[in-house]
């Protein structure tokens, strides 16, 4: 064959390829299209369903904010499932699966772990007993939203999008599944805090109590409580207690972190795994214009596609009165999770509470109280996998320890009684007094409630199960150890609980909230650091008279006070005998000394600051640490950053007191560890950016929002999730702005003034990139734009009628 021949039939076989290529790509777009389309929620006319009493309006504004009109609060369920179905079927799918340990069926081999993990729990068998708990109110309500979700669900033309894409079928919803979703949230926020009892229980075992005491403290001088009690704080224990100079040399674990340097700092700049928590705060009449309450409140969880609240408006008039809410729910549930009902307002925060326990059962009594339970799990395009679960009186058991001795977990998610529909109430309450105790008869995951009323009253208390014991525990316990028994759970009056003090507001930011007795009710460890809640506190100590859009100004203050002593430190360290010694960090001191003190995007001081701050931690802990580790191959020392959010304070002392007993043996002095923090620093920024001052926040605090099934379509699964950007904010600070963890939503409302409040919700409404409001409000969120509360023009309107009026 000539050489001409060749390159022409090579041509022509390119040619078809890449025609073939598209061909197949346009019709695999075209397919994907067609399911989009045909997946998408019923806006405009009417539609019959079973059930429904009477005739129900589904109004949506362009960002498809619904208002449901309707009659009765039974039809208002209805209308709830209906909407939540059409919307965001997927999400409750995946959470009840999440819950029962049942999404490998959906999603593969790669889910089999959390669903061992979650089997431990076994919260179907919880939620089937809760749901037959309900008095008949609640029930007949939940009954009414199950029938909703189906018949939203078969109202598709076809199952929702991602079936199609996992070449899966949905299956209907059943009651007991709503609790499920209840029991995904208890995970979401509560589910590894047994993880840090093992470890703290390792530390004890390796570490003398003085030192584990100082490094694990109960809390810091941030703290800022309601009623202003600190704690003492705690001394460094002296060399007689601990040192390093008799302790193993820590050298082979600096060793790795500069031979894993790139892996490395990438993590640095996560202290710990993101504390699942949230502001809220309500400023009393008192000190308004209106005379009337006013709540904010931005509730931070891990970002996904679709998000994970619903926003929803509903109607219907009851005794004669017109009832009106607006705010967020939660697929799954017929519930008004946050909001205002137009005489209250109210938000939430994760409490950060002790709700649970570990106990020892010796290995000899272990053979008498275990029952082994087999479970089965499905696996999608595999073989099922059976795995067994241990269980006894007390709890699962979730570690076996060298003598054989069992800990057993001891979780108030165990019982049916940690879950209901007391939410349900909360929505007749018509001020601060009848809320407070509603709400501490609802159980749902343990929460800081925050409410406001139209008669300008304001209170905090607490939303969960409490249980009655003598005080919390943080360390593994005798299972039979009466000290630290459980007699059942509070009764609402037992509840901590504040109204209308002096300062004329309250706040809660995941920080400790009270002290003394009260705290032995919530529990008196892991809490997050309080330098969130103390800035919050001090802005609103200061406001005059403040507006829904001061309330958004603070919810979006990224001012990094917490860091200005660092900043300060920082500089005294590079003093001029030290710049002598190290002169290639010139550019790097002169960066830090001209910060401008906020975590913005742009910003190249603060970045330098923080990363100071996060290696010198890892410098000083990784030495502290160094037995534990050894002696538990399995750990390191980001296991001790996940355990406490605390560390800033043992570690501010460390680097203002220099003891050299507590100095990491791998340097010389506390001077040298310094000198090394920065040096990598320095080395990082310039090789990664070709200048110290080209790196900025933003280039390392990216916010990466995905839809779970996105990485199924290779070639255009980016288009449904939200382009990564660099954001500002960050943890300690009002605006918390992580890669995937931030504000799940924002608002800031008046009861009875709803036209004059905010909303903000990434990502916006809709799950399907196909609909008429994809992405419709996430601008808003991201730039800070006042959005209103409530839901505007209507743009469709969908009625439900009853089945009986079918033409």
């Amino acid at each position: 064959m000539s050489i001409e021949r060749k390159h022409s039939t090579i041509k022509k076989a390119l040619l078809f390829s890449g025609l073939s290529t598209m061909v197949i790509t346009s019709c695999a777009s075209y397919w994907l299209w067609d399911r989009l389309n045909s997946a998408l929620p019923l806006l405009n006319g009417e539609v019959n369903l079973p059930h429904v009493e009477n005739e129900v309006v589904i109004d949506r504004d362009r960002s498809g904010v619904p208002s449901i009109i309707a009659q009765t609060r039974m039809d208002v369920s209805r209308a709830m499932g209906f909407l939540h179905a059409q919307e965001r079927f997927f999400q409750m799918d995946y959470l009840r699966r999440k819950a029962a340990g049942e999404l490998s069926a959906l999603f593969g081999e790669s889910f089999v772990s959390a669903d061992k993990e979650a089997r431990l729990h076994q919260f179907r068998k919880s939620a089937r007993q809760a749901y037959e708990s309900l008095d008949v109110r609640h029930k007949a309500l939940l009954d009414a939203y199950v029938e909703g979700v189906n018949a939203g669900l078969e109202k598709l033309d076809s199952t929702p999008f991602e079936y199609t894409l996992l070449q899966a079928s949905p299956n209907l919803w059943q009651a007991e599944d709503s609790f499920l979703v209840s029991f995904a949230m208890f995970m979401e926020m509560q589910g590894h805090d047994y993880r840090n009892t093992l470890y703290l229980n390792k530390l004890r075992q390796n570490l003398p109590q003085a030192l584990v005491d100082f490094l694990v403290p109960l809390g810091t001088s941030w703290d800022q409580p309601l009623d202003t009690q600190h704690l003492a704080a705690i001394s460094i224990p002296s060399a007689e207690v601990y040192s390093l100079k008799s302790a193993t040399d820590t050298s082979q674990d600096i060793l790795a972190l500069h031979e894993q340097a790139d892996s490395l700092y990438t993590m640095a700049l996560q202290d710990s795994p993101s504390v699942a928590g949230s502001n809220n705060w309500a400023v009393s009449g008192t000190n308004t214009k209106s005379g009337k309450a006013l709540v904010a409140n931005d509730m931070h969880l891990n970002l996904n596609v679709p998000n994970i609240w619903y926003r929803v408006g509903f109607s219907w008039h009851e005794a004669d009165e017109d009832r009106k809410l607006t705010g967020v729910s939660l697929p799954g549930l017929p519930l008004m999770i946050a909001g205002s009902n137009t005489h209250i307002a109210w938000g939430f925060t994760n409490s950060m509470g002790d709700w649970s326990d570990l106990l020892r059962i010796p290995a000899d009594k272990g053979q008498e109280l275990v029952t082994h339970i087999t479970q089965r799990i499905d696996v999608k395009d595999a073989e099922p996998v059976e795995y067994v679960v241990d269980v006894t009186p007390y709890g699962p058991v979730v570690e076996r320890e060298q003598n054989g001795d069992l800990l057993v977990l001891r979780w108030v998610a165990h019982s049916s009684s940690a879950v209901n529909l007391g939410l349900l109430e909360v929505e007749r309450a018509s001020s601060v007094d009848t809320a407070l105790p509603l709400f501490n008869n609802t159980h749902m995951t343990h929460l800081n409630v925050v409410v406001g009323d139209e008669q300008g009253n304001i209170g905090w208390t607490m939303l969960g199960a409490l249980p009655k014991r003598a005080h919390s525990v943080w360390a593994p316990i005798d299972y039979d150890d009466k000290e630290y028994d459980w007699s059942g759970y509070l009764t609402t009056d037992k509840y901590p609980k504040r109204v209308n003090p002096k300062s004329g507001f309250i706040f809660t930011a995941n920080a400790r909230v009270v002290s003394g007795d009260e705290l032995d009710i919530i529990g008196r460890e892991n809490y997050a650091l309080g330098a969130r809640a103390q800035q919050i506190h001090n802005g609103l100590r200061v406001m005059h008279e403040p507006s829904e859009a001061q309330m958004l100004r603070t919810q979006l203050d990224s001012r990094a006070i917490f860091l200005q002593r660092w900043q300060y430190l920082l500089l005294s360290i590079m003093n001029e005998e030290f710049m002598a010694k190290y002169p290639e960090l010139a550019e790097y001191r002169k960066i830090v000394n001209n910060w401008n003190g906020k975590a913005l995007k742009d910003s190249t001081g603060y970045l330098l600051v923080r990363a100071f701050r996060t290696q010198v931690a890892r410098r000083v802990f990784s030495g502290i640490l160094s037995g534990v580790n050894e002696s538990n191959p399995d750990l390191n020392v980001f296991d001790y950053f996940s355990l406490t959010s605390q560390w800033e304070g043992p570690l501010w002392k460390l680097v203002n007191e220099h003891p050299d007993h507590l100095l990491n043996t791998h340097f010389e002095s506390w001077q040298a560890l310094y000198a090394d923090a920065l040096t990598f620093l320095n080395d990082h920024f310039n090789n990664t950016h070709g200048s110290i001052a080209n790196a900025k926040w933003g280039d390392y605090n990216k916010v990466a929002i995905s839809h779970p099934v996105a990485g199924a379509l290779p070639l255009i699964g980016r288009f449904f999730n939200i382009p990564e950007y660099g954001a500002d904010g960050d943890i300690n600070m009002p605006l918390v702005q992580e890669q995937s963890f931030g504000a799940s939503m924002r608002m800031g409302v008046t009861p009875g003034e709803e036209q004059s409040g905010f909303f903000h919700m990434p990502v916006g409404q809709a799950s399907n990139p196909m609909s008429p409001y994809w992405m419709a409000g996430h601008d808003d969120w991201q730039k800070g734009v006042f959005s209103p509360f409530l839901p505007q023009e209507t743009v469709y309107s969908l009625k439900l009628l009853p089945a009986e009026s079918k033409e």
